[in-house]
């Protein structure tokens, strides 16, 4: 009795699986063809037919989809040779791309076709061979010419990419030859001796970055400290960035202002190209405090079916807690002959707020409403400068952008 049991629930089983197997591509093909996405709905309704050939709401999403995907691939693939052919410039080569994953995805429903064809009946079989096709001469073609269109586009970037870089007078005049040759890279990985000049201009077009010594407009002495951390957290973005080369001067001339600069400095500064200047005009990291404390007590019952009542338990105290920080400043970029860059102005606002019940020692959690925050300890106080260090890392990495 028990085997022909278990072999009753094995058989529920297989059965279940075997539904899960047609239901759920069916399901996907039926939101494809929606879409008109004749592709997906073709491979995903064949997916169903498949596993249950003879399901027909799989097999009239697959009727309806396999007639449209080879008018609808003809008809895209037409629009897209009559921007892509004959090559014009780079951006052809993303048409004829197209071309090529447009053919690849036609030549894959028809491999599927064939590979659906010995579970279908006749009537099924005489549908499909109506509608099945080569692509494969095609997309051999669409392949060719789309390796032949890559190297038009990386000769394109790399003649472009030869003269900027000849006629570079600057680590900027550089960078954007480097950014030229990488796109020369991004059509045909090794094109020519363009990894060459990639590295030469790269080398070329690093920039030495410091920055000034904080300044503190805050009125508070007690924050120079913070302040200065906060600028030290940041100078570890530079070891990612590409077109920047942290040097630490700060320590070594003391510099209230450009303005000021006298020859002992302009002479240390000659190899630094671009300086930062921070301007904190306010800086404050407010403490947790208790915004309001309630006292709450709760007792929850439960009948039981022998007709007891059991009893839970819990009093204590109801917190709100808040806390606020904020930060702000101006950051100004400045090459080495004062002039400034770029200027941002930065406001940065932490507003922390925790609201929870705190519990006694003898309270039972059960007593207390399920999804409501439970305490039988107060929580760490809120450590807002490492959140406004956070906060001013995200909006000093927007701004060191320029370097990437």
């Amino acid at each position: 009795m028990k085997k022909i049991s278990l072999l009753l629930i094995l058989f529920i089983s297989i059965q279940q699986v075997s539904a899960q197997n047609f239901r759920k591509p069916y399901r996907e093909a039926k939101r494809a063809l929606k879409k008109k996405d004749y592709v997906t709905a073709t491979l995903k309704s064949a997916e169903s037919l498949k596993a249950k050939n003879n399901f027909k709401k799989s097999n009239d999403i697959f009727e309806k989809a396999l007639s449209q995907v080879n008018i609808w691939g003809a008809n895209y693939i037409k629009s897209l040779e009559n921007r892509a052919i004959p090559y014009k410039d780079y951006r052809s080569v993303e048409s004829m791309k197209e071309i090529f994953i447009t053919y690849t995805k036609l030549d894959k429903v028809q491999e599927k076709l064939v590979e659906l064809s010995n579970s279908l009946s006749s009537k099924q079989k005489k549908f499909v061979s109506q509608h099945t096709f080569n692509y494969e001469r095609k997309r051999k073609e669409s392949e060719n010419l789309l390796a032949a269109y890559n190297k038009n586009a990386a000769n394109e970037f790399y003649t472009e990419g030869v003269d900027a870089f000849n006629n570079s007078k600057s680590k900027y005049d550089y960078r954007e030859a480097f950014r030229i040759f990488e796109n020369s890279k991004s059509y045909v990985n090794d094109f020519k001796d363009v990894n060459n000049y990639l590295n030469k201009s790269l080398n070329l077009a690093v920039l030495n970055v410091s920055y000034f010594p904080v300044r503190n407009l805050t009125n508070k002495r007690s924050n120079r400290n913070a302040l200065v951390d906060l600028v030290n957290n940041s100078t570890r973005f530079f070891d990612n960035y590409t077109f920047a080369n942290y040097i630490e001067i700060r320590n070594k001339i003391q510099l209230k202002s450009l303005g000021m600069l006298k020859d002992k400095g302009k002479a240390v500064l000659k190899n630094i190209d671009e300086l930062v200047k921070f301007k904190f005009s306010r800086y404050y990291a407010g403490p947790t405090v208790i915004k309001s404390k309630e006292f709450y007590s709760n007792t929850k019952e439960k009948k039981n079916k022998d007709g007891s009542v059991k009893k839970w338990y819990c009093e204590g105290y109801k917190y709100e807690l808040t806390a606020t920080g904020y930060v702000d400043l101006i950051v100004e970029i400045i090459d080495n002959n004062g002039d400034v860059l770029e200027t941002e102005n930065i406001n940065i606002l932490v507003e922390h707020n925790d609201g929870f019940f705190l519990a006694t020692k003898d309270s039972d959690r059960r007593a207390y409403p399920l999804l409501k925050k439970y305490r039988t300890s107060m929580p760490e106080p809120f450590n807002m400068s490492r959140a406004l260090k956070n906060n001013f890392n995200s909006y000093i990495s927007n701004v060191y952008k320029r370097y990437k």
